[in-house]
């Protein structure tokens, strides 16, 4: 025996047959019987014949399913039985009760405003976007009367298609709006998004008529009601709907019929998508609502994504540029402060501007004569391994690589990165590298061994992005600099750690130093004290 489903919209009666096959009844367009009433969730229920018996399923909808006005997770089905779908009633019937198969629900009565729970449609919208190569089979299995499902799912296959194709953000906004003005009857769209100070930014503005103005004129009083309370919104007529009669820019705007639904994605909202028409009402119905915030799920998806890949490029590029400045603990923490939003890049004080910083050269002695009488390619290999031993040690205490020269090192600290202790790091980072260099020499041949000499100087410096358009590089500038260079070259002794009076200063309690006395450096008008650092106390 073959059943059918009765039920009445706007005094009409309706008859939908069941026969042996699996009926899924909801709000959404992949619904066998689609129902676009209050409190029905887009997949509510299911009647299945298990059995040659009718039974009917609770799809663990948000208003329950009824039978009787009993609710039931599941429950077997006879004729005569009323039931209660939220609180829209269909009666469960032989095939012979009734005849035919009418037309779905047409659009409701004009004036009228339509709010769906958004979270609900974007877990529907996950679970279609996860089955993008089931669509064709869908729509395959449609009733040939069901077109508007049909149209809806053939554009949501295209938006689909649309973000595997594109990968900006730009780009996948601009389709989405190509594919909303080809298919909605908007005179009007705006999409924005939420920047960093949750404040809603213009992305695209789009009219149907060439020539309109890019000026955003969208009405304040809906976009906040989806966006403040996550829903999607539909209006007819808003000049007389009572929820936004007291909405001046939409007196002001002259807006009619109107559709604004978040762009949400995994539990929250990063923005809006608005359309509407200033001319004409009750041009959107809940199928064209239904469409859209399908197309806004989707859109959402695809821009998360989109802006994750083009984080991840900035976050790439940053990446390798800190890498040849600093060490991977300190490139960590920045990327990750970056990440969270809590400190821009600009916030790691790359511009240039005046720092208390730590200043050390470190120079082979010798070096030159040493080249002279060795092949190249074993002097780049000796370097290269200096140079990486001494770049470990130089990160173990988070100093700053300013460059390599020639056969010198240059490394800052406190700067980039604020450091209240750059004198003892810089002083501790030099003492250990005549500790490597002498485990490095017990290695190699007598004639390949060299010794090191490292001057260190602290005080006020210029740092920041120094450089050319096509390229800028991270260093520090001023007397402070010109005077560690020359504490290296001019007071300091093969094996010797040198430090000026400032960083004795603030050293003397934790390292034992012997006072070179004042002595002439080039450049430096007035003579200056040194110290040779001996040990750690």
């Amino acid at each position: 025996m073959s059943f059918v489903l009765r039920y009445t919209v706007d005094g009409r009666e309706r008859v939908f047959p069941i026969g042996e096959r699996e009926i899924t009844i909801g709000r959404a367009p992949d619904c066998h019987l689609v129902l676009n009433q209050p409190g029905i969730s887009r997949h509510h229920c299911q009647v299945v014949i298990e059995g040659g018996k009718p039974y009917i399923i609770d799809l663990k909808s948000k208003n329950g399913t009824r039978v009787n006005n009993i609710y039931i997770k599941k429950a077997q089905l006879s004729a005569g039985d009323e039931i209660l779908i939220a609180e829209f009633q269909l009666i469960f019937a032989e095939e012979g009760m009734a005849r035919g198969l009418e037309e779905r629900d047409p659009k409701a009565s004009d004036q009228m405003v339509l709010l769906s729970d958004q979270k609900e449609l974007h877990e529907e919208a996950g679970t279609i976007i996860r089955r993008v190569n089931d669509f064709q089979d869908i729509i395959a299995s449609k009733a040939p009367q069901e077109t508007e499902g049909r149209r809806i799912m053939t554009v949501l296959i295209k938006v689909a298609e649309a973000l595997i194709a594109v990968n900006s953000v730009d780009e996948i906004i601009g389709k989405l709006m190509d594919l909303i003005f080809e298919n909605l009857p908007a005179d009007r769209g705006f999409l924005m998004l939420k920047d960093q100070s949750t404040q809603l930014v213009p992305k695209v503005v789009r009219h149907r008529e060439p020539g309109e103005s890019d000026n955003i004129e969208i009405s304040r009083t809906i976009a906040e009601k989806a966006l403040n309370d996550n829903m999607a919104i539909l209006t007819t007529d808003a000049q007389v709907d009572p929820r936004f009669s007291a909405g001046e820019s939409i007196r002001f705007l002259g807006i009619k019929s109107a559709m604004c639904v978040p762009l949400f994605h995994k539990e929250k909202t990063i923005g809006i998508l608005y359309l509407d028409s200033p001319t004409s009402a009750a041009i959107f119905g809940p199928s064209e609502l239904d469409l859209l915030t399908a197309m806004a799920n989707f859109a959402a998806v695809g821009i998360e994504q989109a802006q994750l890949n083009e984080k991840i490029q900035r976050e790439t590029s940053i990446r390798e540029r800190l890498e040849r400045y600093h060490s991977p603990s300190i490139v960590n923490r920045i990327l990750r402060n970056i990440s969270s939003g809590s400190s821009p890049i600009e916030d790691y004080n790359l511009k240039v501007q005046e720092r208390d910083v730590t200043i050390l050269f470190a120079d082979i002695v010798g070096f030159t004569p040493m080249s002279e009488r060795m092949p190249p390619n074993r002097i780049a290999e000796l370097l290269n391994e200096y140079f990486s031993a001494m770049t470990e040690i130089l990160f173990k205490y988070e100093g700053t690589l300013d460059k390599y020269i020639g056969d010198a090192i240059m490394a800052i600290f406190g700067a980039p990165n604020n450091m209240v202790d750059h004198p003892d790091r810089a002083v501790r980072t030099a003492l250990d590298m005549l500790e490597e260099l002498n485990e490095l020499n017990l290695h190699r041949a007598e004639d390949e061994r060299f010794a090191i000499r490292i001057g260190i100087n602290t005080g006020r410096a210029v740092a920041g992005d120094i450089g050319s358009i096509k390229r800028m590089e991270y260093t520090v500038l001023g007397n402070t600099v010109n005077m560690a260079s020359r504490i290296e070259s001019m007071a300091c002794k093969a094996g010797q750690v040198v430090i000026g009076e400032a960083t004795y200063l603030a050293v003397k309690d934790d390292f034992v130093c012997q006072n070179l006395g004042a002595i002439q450096l080039k450049g430096i008008s007035e003579k200056v004290n040194v110290y040779r650092v001996i040990k750690r106390r």
